[in-house]
């Protein structure tokens, strides 16, 4: 998967979770980059792995719309995030 792809991907309008789509998300990122997971925080936002290293790591297409389903979106042009 290259970037293109991946921002295709999250930019669908594949929406809608029931639970917590942030504990979710955070669980497939770990699959792929283990041990990472939260990098920082604002007020109801958390931030998470570069999209480069995720992409590098070798998600798939399925985990790539789980994400973009559970909510998640890339911030700044460069990381992973959710609103909590």
């Amino acid at each position: 998967m290259d970037r293109s792809q991946f921002e295709e991907l999250m930019n669908g309008n594949v929406r809608g979770w029931e639970g917590d789509n942030a504990l979710q998300g955070l669980k497939v990122i770990e699959k792929y980059i283990p041990g990472r997971g939260i990098d920082s925080a604002d007020r109801g936002i958390i931030y998470s792995v570069d999209v480069d290293e995720l992409i590098d790591a070798g998600i798939t297409v399925e985990d790539v719309e789980k994400l973009c389903r559970l909510d998640w979106f890339i911030e700044d042009n460069e990381y992973l995030a959710c609103y909590v």
